[in-house]
């Protein structure tokens, strides 16, 4: 091979093979440009390191520790006493717990097929007796059908939907609601409240049941600037859907020192 080929190069071991056994050398193509020439290069000038900040040697400054996020159902104690609970109020539950379900999976359903939608849960995953179904249903049909509470329960809704914003003194409010409603006119909120019992009037509603709706009201607010917020409470074991009017939502604003933390929630 040509000296210029490098001794290595699979071009001289084939060309050494071909020579060995004889073969004779054609060449086609177009000859090889010769290999291009190494240039040295020179290097840059050498270029001054600058000085270090004086900042580079000092411990970076103490960040600002965020707040735990405040979990509204949290907001209060549950103080209010309930008596021993009697077989009527277990019963009791039980229907608000099989109401509630209901109540969730309910919206995603057409209106006019939610009763044997709900039949059909109710007989396989709810267990339920079919003489007790019927009563079931119509006191969930109640409330989701109601044309008042249409919005809350129609496909627009949202359930079991997060929400967290920044309140008042930089507390961060955060925390999970049953169902809501956000239109360019106005948001509407509803939690459910599991219980044994169901408060007759607002004046019968626990204080920390205000507390926690104002504390979602108050998010809810910082999340859509401007548009009012409709707050309100379904107790299940009625069904019982109190609507929060909004003076009482004021009054019930989250006074937050002492309580930014998440807990386990107290529905």
């Amino acid at each position: 091979p040509s000296p210029s080929v490098p001794a290595q190069s699979w071009y001289a071991a084939c060309a050494r093979a071909f020579e060995a056994l004889g073969a004779e050398n054609e060449f086609h193509g177009t000859t090889p440009s010769a290999p291009v020439a190494a240039t040295q290069l020179t290097p840059p000038p050498a270029v001054p390191r600058p000085a270090l900040p004086g900042w580079i040697a000092r411990a970076a400054p103490q960040e600002a520790r965020p707040p735990r996020p405040l979990a509204p159902s949290s907001l209060g104690d549950d103080s209010v006493a309930d008596p021993p609970p009697t077989p009527a109020m277990r019963l009791a539950a039980e229907r608000g717990r099989l109401l509630h379900a209901l109540f969730e999976r309910l919206p995603g359903v057409a209106p006019e097929k939610r009763a044997a939608a709900a039949d059909r849960w109710l007989a396989g995953a709810g267990g339920v007796e079919e003489r007790l179904r019927g009563e079931l249903i119509r006191a969930a049909l109640a409330v989701t059908e109601d044309p008042r509470f249409a919005d809350l329960f129609g496909p627009e809704s949202l359930g079991e939907a997060p929400i967290a914003a920044v309140v008042g003194d930089g507390v961060v409010v955060s925390g999970t609601v049953d169902r809501l409603v956000v239109t360019p006119e106005l948001v509407r909120v509803v939690d459910f409240k599991t219980g044994r019992r169901a408060p007759a009037s607002l004046d019968e509603v626990p204080p920390y049941h205000l507390r926690q709706m104002a504390a979602y009201a108050a998010a809810l607010a910082v999340i859509f600037p401007g548009r009012p917020i409709e707050a309100g409470l379904l107790y299940t074991a009625g069904p019982t859907l109190h609507l929060l009017p909004a003076d009482l939502i004021a009054a019930h604003k989250p006074g937050f020192a002492g309580l930014e933390q998440s807990l386990v929630s107290r529905a």
